[in-house]
C-alpha cells in the first residue's frame, strides 16, 4: 500500500506516478473544500490545480514528518482561495451536485441511491446555511477526516480556537438539521 510519504519520496526521486497517486488521492476533497470557501466549482477546480502545480514546481518546500502532506496541500489551497476571494470580492453561488453517472454506478437499487442522495443534499443544504468558518472546519474535520490540529493549521488558527469553532459548528449544524426536520 502506498502512503503519502512513500509517494512523495518516489516523486522526489523522479517517479511521477507517486505524484499522480497523491493527486488522485486528494483532488476531489481539495476541490470540495475550496468550493466551500469560494462558492464556484470551476474556480475551485482551477485553484486545486494551482495548488498541485505549486507542490510540483516547488517540491523542496514540503518536509515529510513536519506536517502531513494533506495538511500541507490544503494549506496551499486555502491560501490560494483566500487570495482569490480578496482579489475578486464577489461571490458566485454554485450548488454541489454529485455526477449522476458516478452515483448510479453502485450495486444498490435506485431507491436506496435516491434516499442516500436526498440525505446528502439535506446535509449540504444545512452546511451551506452555516457561517463560512463553520463550513470549513466541518468539511476538514468531518468530511475530510483531518485531525483538529491539522485543520487548525490549514485555517490559520490555534488548536484551541479550532476546537471551539468545531464544537460551535457541530452545534449549529445540529440545530439547522433539527429545524428542517420539524
Amino acid at each position: 500500500m502506498f502512503t503519502d510519504e512513500s509517494d512523495y519520496c518516489a516523486f522526489l526521486g523522479g517517479d511521477n506516478t507517486g505524484f499522480e497517486r497523491l493527486v488522485i488521492r486528494y483532488k476531489d476533497g481539495l476541490i470540495y473544500y475550496l468550493n466551500q470557501i469560494i462558492k464556484n466549482i470551476t474556480v475551485a477546480e482551477d485553484l486545486a490545480q494551482d495548488a498541485f502545480v505549486e507542490v510540483y514546481v516547488h517540491n523542496e518546500r514540503f518536509v515529510p514528518g513536519k506536517a502531513s502532506f494533506k495538511t500541507y496541500l490544503y494549506t496551499i489551497g486555502h491560501h490560494k482561495a483566500v487570495d482569490y476571494v480578496r482579489k475578486s470580492q464577489r461571490e458566485v453561488l454554485t450548488d454541489f451536485h454529485e455526477d449522476e453517472e458516478t452515483a448510479m454506478s453502485g450495486s444498490e437499487g435506485p431507491e436506496v441511491h435516491l434516499l442516500e442522495q436526498e440525505g446528502k443534499e439535506e446535509l449540504y443544504r444545512a452546511l451551506d446555511g452555516l457561517k463560512e468558518e463553520y463550513q470549513r472546519i466541518l468539511v476538514l474535520t468531518e468530511l475530510e477526516g483531518m485531525k483538529l490540529k491539522d485543520a487548525a493549521k490549514v485555517m490559520g488558527k490555534t488548536e484551541p480556537q479550532a476546537k471551539v469553532l468545531a464544537h460551535r459548528a457541530r452545534k449549529a449544524l445540529l440545530l439547522s438539521l433539527q429545524s428542517k426536520l420539524g
